[in-house]
């Protein structure tokens, strides 16, 4: 089986995680948000902050993800492919999840998400970069 082919399914997969996790009326930060109070025993401050932190990083962590997945499934002009879609896809996401009970949509989460692809896919070319030079 070719490389490609094995990226590709990589990304689909990661995708049908993304819109499993976005159609759940579950994931939002109300119902996280408690889940950390009870684990960690933080103050509602606190634990809103962490709360924050936790899911920006997985918004930059999962698109970062799906963005090397896309630029090893392309064979040309693989940044500008790769981010291209992780960027749409990311803005797709946000619409669908406009549309889930309990659930809001964020330009911002668009922006952190397509900035999380640009610096993960940014990495991964200096690393392969790197390793072609040795």
């Amino acid at each position: 089986m070719k490389k490609q082919t094995i990226w590709w399914a990589l990304a689909i997969i990661t995708c049908v995680i993304i819109y499993n996790f976005t159609a759940s009326p579950e994931s939002t930060g109300s119902n996280t948000l408690s889940i950390i109070e009870k684990i960690t025993g933080l103050d509602d401050h606190a634990a809103g902050v962490l709360n924050f932190i936790i899911r920006k990083l997985a918004h930059i962590s999962v698109f970062g993800l799906l963005g090397i997945f896309l630029y090893n499934a392309f064979q040309k002009n693989k940044l500008v492919f790769a981010w291209f879609l992780t960027t749409l896809y990311a803005a797709s996401d946000e619409f669908h999840q406009s549309l889930v009970p309990n659930r809001t949509a964020s330009v911002c989460d668009v922006l952190l998400d397509s900035g999380g692809a640009l610096l993960a896919i940014l990495i991964i070319k200096k690393i392969f970069k790197e390793n072609k030079q040795e």
